[in-house]
């Protein structure tokens, strides 16, 4: 087995990488990620998640979380009883969810990989899970789908599962700069083809007021049609696909944050607008035949 080509270029990596390493730094403490409060036993997962993953996660399911930052989300699937996999491309990342996982007791069922996700054929010699996870954010970062997908499916058992939790792709369109309580288109949906998205880097996703100048990032925009016709191309069907009104983290400082640690657009009727879609999930499964 061999690893898919590697699409990303060399200075694309290398930003990322810096960017990533620097966003561990500050996500360990940042107030998006409520660390301290994993460590006192909450779950870092989000309500959907634990809702339509949750049934086939039990005590000694095998589950590969890609991209996984470092690592509270697979470590939350850990505390669930599953044994985890968790491979990400930070370096900082990784020592710092293999730390977690030791204050957490958590390190005899879970294991992290540093390693980019198009090598990840070669640092997984060839293993099998019943689950691969990959959730919010994740694949933004990657121009090929096609690879990436063939990726999951090579390290997905037969009859397993896959499952994946994203932004939604109208979410990627809108302006960061419209006033409050306006939604402005100002992106392409469809990509242009092998043209990333070149951008310096002001704060993070999960703390706003980061310092992080100097850092700039490489993205890849995707629409539905590449997204699932990687994974039916990659032998993947699809079971259940859902759309949602609500973002992971907030897309501007004005949404509201509910319990589960999802972001809304504020309604001053019902307190949470409904009709535009900011997230999807979905379930895919490799055939057992």
């Amino acid at each position: 087995m061999s690893d898919v080509t590697d699409p990303i270029p060399p200075e694309a990596r290398a930003a990322n990488l810096e960017l990533w390493n620097a966003w561990t730094r500050i996500h360990e403490h940042a107030p998006g990620y409520h660390t301290e409060a994993f460590k006192a036993g909450a779950t870092a997962l989000k309500p959907v998640e634990l809702e339509e993953l949750g049934p086939y996660v039990r005590e000694g399911t095998t589950l590969l979380h890609l991209q996984c930052h470092f690592g509270l989300d697979t470590l939350s699937w850990a505390r669930r009883g599953a044994r985890v996999v968790g491979l990400d491309l930070s370096d900082e990342a990784v020592a710092l969810a293999r730390r977690l996982a030791g204050e957490t007791g958590l390190a005899d069922r879970a294991e992290f990989i540093c390693s980019d996700l198009y090598a990840a054929d070669r640092r997984l010699e060839g293993r099998e899970f019943d689950v691969v996870f990959v959730n919010w954010g994740a694949i933004e970062w990657l121009p090929d789908l096609d690879g990436w997908a063939r990726i999951v499916a090579r390290h997905l058992r037969p009859g397993g599962v896959f499952y994946l939790a994203e932004v939604h792709p109208f979410a990627y369109l809108l302006s960061e700069d419209a006033p409050e309580g306006e939604l402005r288109v100002e992106d392409r949906y469809f990509p242009t083809p092998d043209e990333p998205d070149v951008q310096p880097v002001t704060g993070s996703y999960a703390d706003p007021n980061a310092d992080t100048e100097g850092l700039i990032a490489y993205g890849w925009a995707h629409s539905f049609a590449e997204i699932l016709g990687s994974m039916v191309g990659a032998g993947l069907v699809l079971e259940r696909f859902r759309e949602h009104p609500y973002s992971p983290a907030p897309l501007w400082s004005w949404m509201r944050e509910d319990a589960g640690h999802l972001f809304w657009l504020p309604d001053a009727k019902n307190g949470q607008r409904h009709d535009q879609p900011f997230s999807y999930t979905l379930l895919a499964t490799r055939p057992d035949h």
